[in-house]
């Protein structure tokens, strides 16, 4: 039982010097699982230390994946609409699904009114003016989206515009800079992907 206790002590040793290497970039979840392995090592209840011991290693484990994720980024299948687009699916406010056009040239996402409808939205109190597409001007609203999720990734308060009049030219709307610009991007035509690190890295 002693030389069980020492064995399962070293292991929290090695453990607890692993992720002091990152204490600068600790996440609250890190701090909650070395604190009940401290609190299991303190009672001296070897199946709560192996419980805690493998709870922490798996959400080291987790989180080093996501810093490699971050690093190399995520990679999003696009799909070509006959016309020389590509499509993205995104999900808008946790809610909605929705096929949209990539546009590195649309400063803002765009959203077509008949696709709008589904979301719900309150659009009383936007911002009212007009833009203009390749087949003329519409009025429309601004508003910000709680978020955009593309993929393993998104993006919170996201600025939208949304057209106030049916437009066939476009079925749900454009991924334009005010989602993209969050991320360093890659748009790859001839693969038909696109790559999103996080802006910050």
């Amino acid at each position: 039982m002693y030389v069980k206790l020492l064995l399962l002590l070293g292991m929290f040793t090695g453990l607890l010097v692993y992720s002091n290497a990152h204490a600068d970039d600790v996440s609250d979840v890190i701090k909650a699982d070395r604190q009940a392995l401290v609190d299991a090592t303190a009672a001296g209840v070897s199946s709560k230390i192996i419980a805690a011991k493998e709870q922490l290693s798996d959400d080291l484990n987790m989180e080093e994946d996501q810093r490699r994720k971050d690093l190399e980024g995520i990679t999003i299948p696009l799909t070509p609409d006959g016309q020389g687009h590509l499509l993205a699916d995104v999900l808008i406010n946790n809610k909605v699904h929705a096929s949209l056009v990539v546009d590195t040239g649309s400063p803002v996402v765009m959203l077509t009114s008949s696709f709008i409808k589904k979301l719900d939205l309150d659009l009383s109190e936007s911002s009212t003016g007009y833009v203009e597409l390749l087949n003329g001007k519409y009025k429309a609203a601004e508003i910000t989206l709680n978020n955009i999720k593309i993929g393993e990734t998104q993006a919170h308060d996201v600025g939208a515009t949304v057209l106030l009049e049916d437009t066939k030219e476009i079925n749900d709307g454009l991924l334009g800079l005010s989602f993209l610009s969050k991320f360093h991007f890659t748009l790859d035509q001839k693969g038909q992907k696109l790559i999103l690190k996080k802006a910050e890295l």
